[in-house]
């Protein structure tokens, strides 16, 4: 009987990354992505809570031993010592972190930071021990686990960020520490020998430590050797036999037609990553299958935004606008799944899913104002109190804090602060893929690519003020001409395209193509065509979207500050609804009804530029969700 988890053979890619720091970022993403990194979170979080990145050297001197006390690890503490296995948060914490201020740091190539960051390689590159071992545990639990550990996942946060700066600089010494490190690990925990997803009493650091797979698939894109594919199929395998607390992305849950995702919602969406990951290594139809059916489930699960549900977990429930929230982590894993969805497949439908859920969830449950994020939100947002439901006697006992703005997050878990300052170094990574026959401009955005095609040097600057602005202008510059192919996705959203100063092109499933001769100086426009439309969602409500921007009706609430750093302006906030604002009537309306206008285009404030005016005098204007705080965004079906 054939197994899922046989490999029939490696199933090719359709796409190939183009190497991280290759594609810059320029205009309003630039300068939002500066101020995250100047300002904000992004440069500063080892500042806002030094106890968690500063003063635990849980990488180096301070890794975890048999004889290890109790941690800070960011949460509310407890009266008694947990077990030292479990005491890997504060590695998820300085990894991820770590991740999104490199990558800022590397693509905005700030000489202040970078600095900062060489020391941070060298620092963490010392620690390496003699046999290659990078990671949280001394050698008395080193591999030596039958209970809740960070083991793998505190690996695969490390070596992440240490992957994308070899991609950036070309430090060849950095690269292969990775690959010591991950070949001890595989020695470890041999294949057909060993159980690391077969433990007792398991949390989320065993159930995390499956996107190991993230860096097994990467290093196989940059060494080509096929151990690293096996071995991410083999960990899938493991993982999807094994009982553990997270456990949606098993196979016998993916085939189950009337299993509903109900772990905790982190984990099943970067586990997405893991399922792909093993469909592409093993060739395996049967693994196709269930990966078609992961889909199919998560449909259930993505509110109007193209947000995930889990707040923290997602209980079997159906997405829905207002009563259940989103986590900022999931909103980054989901993306980075999309984009190893594109990467391998090549459907253009992955990059239309990357820009609806960046730019509406994602940029949603940013303060527009502020360098703060929410750790839990909804789409319709009628308070930012703590609770969900503040006036609610049963809710408001509720002792967590997720809904609410801020920088650290550290009276709850700091994990979604340093995965918002993730998200958009991976989305600028995935903008431009390379082709059998050329490049792919997968996603949009003002930027700049350099790069080789055909043993050519070529430059690709994007000038445009997507997503505000659907008119995006190409400059090429190549250091000799060079013939191949450039081609451009498609949104579904367009209702109609027109290719400018270039009459060699083609359209074909969704992809704009066009194969020629480039020379230096050549030059083109991409003009898309969009419509105020009206979605429907679930029965019996409607969202109002114009590209892939989806509009808000902003409600009046009262500030509240609550904590305050030292980092001058960072600060936690709360929001309750004005008297003035408690009607939620929901009028009727039609898209004859709803007129776009749009208003003089600035970097710094990008999200005003647009707005949706009705006819309605109930109804004030729209405006995108990335700029408001308190919202409304479904409405009662027309003539309902």
């Amino acid at each position: 009987m054939t197994s899922p988890y046989d490999k029939i053979s490696t199933k090719p890619q359709a796409y190939e990354w183009i190497r991280f720091g290759e594609i810059k970022p320029a205009g309003w993403m630039q300068a939002q992505m500066q101020r995250d990194l100047v300002h904000g979170f992004v440069g500063h979080l080892d500042e806002l809570v030094p106890d968690l990145i500063q003063k635990d050297d849980i990488y180096g001197k301070d890794r975890l031993t048999k004889t290890a006390k109790t941690k800070d690890l960011g949460v509310v503490s407890k009266e008694t010592e947990w077990e030292v296995q479990f005491l890997w948060w504060n590695s998820e914490t300085q990894s991820n972190w770590r991740d999104g201020f490199v990558r800022n740091t590397l693509l905005l190539e700030n000489s202040i930071y970078l600095e900062k960051v060489r020391e941070y390689i060298k620092r963490i590159l010392a620690t390496q021990d003699a046999d290659g071992y990078l990671g949280i545990y001394a050698p008395d639990l080193r591999f030596n686990f039958n209970s809740e550990n960070g083991e793998l996942w505190a690996q695969a946060s490390l070596f992440r960020v240490l992957l994308g700066y070899y991609e950036a600089t070309g430090e060849t010494s950095v690269l292969n520490a990775v690959i010591r490190a991950v070949d001890v690990t595989i020695q470890a925990y041999p294949t057909n020998q060993s159980h690391p997803f077969t433990v007792t009493n398991d949390y989320a650091g065993v159930c995390h430590g499956l996107v190991f797979t993230d860096v097994l698939d990467r290093l196989y894109q940059l060494t080509q050797q096929e151990k690293y594919l096996d071995y991410a199929l083999w960990l899938y395998a493991e993982y999807s036999e094994a009982t553990l607390s997270a456990d949606d992305v098993r196979y016998i849950h993916l085939t189950d037609p009337a299993y509903r995702f109900r772990a905790h919602g982190v984990h099943t969406y970067e586990h997405l990553r893991s399922l792909v990951t093993a469909v592409y290594a093993s060739g395996n139809p049967l693994l196709e299958g269930a990966l078609s059916a992961y889909l199919e489930k998560l449909e259930l699960c993505l509110t109007p935004s193209g947000a995930p549900i889990g707040d923290e977990n997602i209980n079997g429930r159906q997405a829905d606008a207002s009563e259940i929230g989103y986590e900022y982590c999931s909103i980054h894993e989901l993306l980075d799944a999309y984009s190893h969805l594109l990467q391998k497949t090549g459907d253009p439908q992955w990059g239309d899913r990357i820009e609806w859920l960046l730019f509406n969830a994602g940029q949603g449950a940013r303060h527009p104002q502020e360098s703060a994020i929410a750790y839990l939100k909804t789409d319709n947002s009628y308070s930012m109190t703590g609770p969900l439901h503040p006036d609610d006697p049963i809710d408001s006992r509720n002792p967590q804090t997720r809904y609410k703005y801020s920088p650290a997050h550290q009276d709850v878990a700091v994990c979604c602060v340093p995965n918002a300052g993730r998200i958009y170094p991976y989305y600028v990574k995935s903008m431009w893929m390379r082709t059998p026959k050329g490049l792919f401009c997968a996603l949009y955005g003002a930027s700049e690519l350099n790069t080789e095609v055909n043993g050519v040097n070529v430059h690709i600057t994007e000038q445009t003020n997507y997503p505000f602005d659907l008119t995006i202008s190409f400059l090429i510059d190549v250091s000799q001409p060079v013939e191949f192919e450039l081609a451009f996705r498609k949104p579904a959203w367009a209702i109609g395209f027109e290719v400018q100063n270039e009459s060699e092109w083609q359209e074909e499933n969704g992809v704009i193509k066009i194969y020629k001769i480039w020379k230096a100086g050549d030059k083109f426009v991409l003009n898309f065509q969009a419509k105020v439309i009206t979605n429907q969602f679930n029965k019996d409500e409607h969202f109002i979207s114009y590209g892939p921007l989806v509009f808000a009706r902003p409600l009046n609430g009262q500030a509240k500050e609550g904590r305050t750093y030292p980092v001058e302006g960072l600060r936690d906030l709360y929001y309750s609804l004005d008297d003035s604002a408690s009607s939620f009537d929901l009028p009727t309306m039609g898209e004859k009804d709803l007129h776009l206008e749009q208003q003089p285009f600035h970097a710094e404030n990008p999200w005003e530029t647009l707005s949706i005016t009705t006819s309605s005098k109930s109804l004030p204007k729209l405006i995108p969700m990335g700029a408001s705080i308190l919202r409304q965004i479904t409405f009662r079906q027309p003539n309902q």
